[in-house]
């Protein structure tokens, strides 16, 4: 695990980690020095004493001690700032490999708990990862200055090193013990921290306010929210309990091995093998190395610990190519764009125990409108996802212009489809970044986007707003202006249109528009997409009178298809909901 995490130091900061290992590494040489220039200090001021002699047979070897300490002194304060620089480098990298992840996978990955649980364990790695560079280099400091404190008791009694370096194993068997033990509480909370997060953000943001205060939810809520966190803390004492056992025994046994090196010191002075300058220097070294080693328990510990995390972010990078999705598939032509189809398609989402989706045919011929109706929950927006090359079917068939989209590269299906979902995203952006995101790739193209809010019905009220396209849409930033939410939906229309795709779904696209802009929108939806297959879902059945065909949808399978009038004549679902809704207009 070090070295996948030096490996992945190198890639954000190779600089800022090359400097630290020099670092290390004159350190290491300094404290060697250190130690037996303090030692021939020492000599030197007891020769002085008993034989006489001026301060001047003192000063050099003073002189030079004093600039190997102030030496170790800046290579602890350089070494200091690039940790810093290097940790913050390599938080960077590691968030940059997971929204690498992230923006790759198919959409089907966010229908998973399970996958969530790895994200949040993965971005648990992420905020180790400055603590991780700490340890590390906290670690390398350790053993450099452990090193050099060890040579220079070598140099003076070599049989006391070897009990001095034992220390060290009771202490990185403790360690390891507490890593594990306190990884495996993170593990285990992992599902319920989430949930306490998720309450906190109810408690916290714009969106859920309103309702959170309509139904005075936020004593429940925070009700909630404590005993969750009541319960991690809970587990947390139960946990540091545990750990703190490793931790007095590994203490007890590192000092009764650091008690017996002292004896041994001890003993070899008062029989006169080894000099009053040389015990006190080694007794200094035995001190320096005592803390070396104690720091270094404490960052193998702590890498022990990381390593449990860093290996949950490695293993969300190594997800499949078909779960990071975008795996190779042929970039045909799309355009123009003859033929959609489903094929006998079903689609199951994760974890569920029937089908959303069960043996569904269907086809769109370029230039024409269908719509897709039917009850909350029959499949109709998850038919449409699956249209757009959104997901994937588990058996059948999609396919445009005859290629089965499975088999196209799925950025090319993605490229040449324009979707409103009945959740779209409300973009605390510039009015015109709003738009823009349709097609980011003509982010600067002004007359398209304007042209784009005017198909849309926007262009006059946002030419309104201080600043125009300029203004920043929503209150979250300084001097944003929220809408309404039919301002907001005409917006999001006003994206699909400078999409300009080919093939446009529309997910209950005038939900929030009032009566006499719905009628406009179904009226003129032919000239508006001209030419280009248009995706029509909608609860309001006069909306869709005019569409081409029209597929009712009952509990994921399509029951009956055809014109409005053809349906009418069946008799069949369609003709009894189309009656209930013109009930009270007669």
């Amino acid at each position: 695990m070090i070295g996948e995490t030096l490996r992945i130091s190198w890639r954000a900061g190779a600089r800022e980690l090359l400097v630290l290992i020099a670092c290390d590494g004159i350190a290491m040489v300094a404290v060697l020095g250190e130690v037996l220039l303090a030692r021939r200090v020492l000599a030197e001021v007891l020769h002085t004493e008993r034989y006489g002699g001026g301060l001047g047979a003192v000063l050099p070897s003073a002189a030079l001690l004093a600039l190997v300490t102030a030496i170790l002194g800046l290579l602890g304060a350089l070494a200091f700032s690039q940790q810093r620089l290097l940790a913050e480098l390599t938080s960077r990298y590691a968030q940059d490999r997971v929204l690498d992840v992230t923006c790759a996978v198919e959409l089907s990955a966010f229908d998973e708990p399970q996958f969530f649980d790895r994200v949040a364990r993965a971005q648990a790695g992420i905020s180790r990862m400055p603590m991780l560079i700490f340890s590390l280099t906290g670690l390398m400091r350790s053993v450099s200055g452990t090193v050099g404190a060890l040579a220079a008791l070598i140099a003076i009694q070599p049989l006391i090193a070897p009990l001095v370096l034992i220390t060290v194993v009771p202490a990185v068997i403790a360690a390891s013990q507490r890593g594990r033990l306190f990884y495996g509480f993170a593990f285990g909370m992992t599902p319920r921290d989430r949930e306490r997060r998720y309450l906190a953000q109810l408690l916290t943001e714009r969106d859920a306010a309103k309702e959170v205060r309509a139904y005075n939810l936020a004593r429940f809520l925070r009700t909630r929210h404590d005993r969750l966190y009541d319960e991690h803390i809970a587990e947390l004492r139960r946990t540091a309990r545990r750990s703190l056992v490793f931790s007095l025994l590994a203490d007890l046994a590192g000092s009764a091995i650091t008690a017996g090196a002292v004896l041994l010191l001890l003993w070899l002075t008062l029989h006169h093998h080894l000099s009053l300058a040389s015990a006190t220097a080694a007794a200094g070294a035995i001190v320096l190395i005592g803390q070396r080693l104690s720091f270094l328990g404490v960052s193998s510990g702590q890498i022990s610990e990381s390593a449990y995390y860093i290996n949950d972010f490695l293993a969300l990078l190594e997800l499949t190519p078909s779960r990071a999705g975008g795996q190779p598939g042929a970039p045909i032509p799309l355009r123009p764009l003859s033929r959609i189809a489903a094929e006998n398609v079903t689609f199951t989402y994760a974890g569920a125990n029937a089908p959303a989706l069960r043996g569904v045919s269907l086809h769109i011929d370029e230039g024409e409108v269908v719509a897709l109706v039917g009850a909350n929950g029959s499949g109709k927006t998850t038919l449409a996802k699956l249209l757009a090359g959104l997901y994937l079917p588990d058996t059948g068939s999609v396919t445009w212009n005859g290629q089965d989209t499975a088999k196209i590269d799925r950025g090319t299906v993605r490229e040449h489809a324009a979707v409103i979902f009945q959740d779209y995203l409300r973009y605390c952006l510039p009015a015109r970044d709003n738009i823009a995101l349709g097609r980011h790739e003509r982010f600067r193209d002004l007359d398209a986007i304007e042209r784009a809010a005017e198909r849309a019905g926007i262009a006059e009220m946002l030419g309104r707003l201080p600043d125009g396209l300029q203004t920043m849409l929503g209150p979250e930033f300084h001097g944003g202006v929220d809408l309404s939410v039919g301002q907001w939906q005409r917006v999001a229309l006003a994206r699909v249109f400078f999409r300009d795709a080919p093939f446009i779904v529309l997910d209950e696209p005038t939900a929030a528009l009032d009566a006499r802009a719905e009628h406009d929108l179904f009226e003129s939806i032919r000239d508006l997409f001209g030419g280009r297959s248009v995706v029509l879902i909608s609860h309001r059945f006069s909306t869709v009178r005019n569409v081409d065909r029209i597929y009712v949808l009952r509990q994921g399978s399509v029951i009956e298809h055809g014109t409005h009038d053809e349906l009418i004549a069946a008799e069949g679902l369609y003709a009894e909901l189309f009656g209930l809704q013109a009930i009270p207009y007669r």
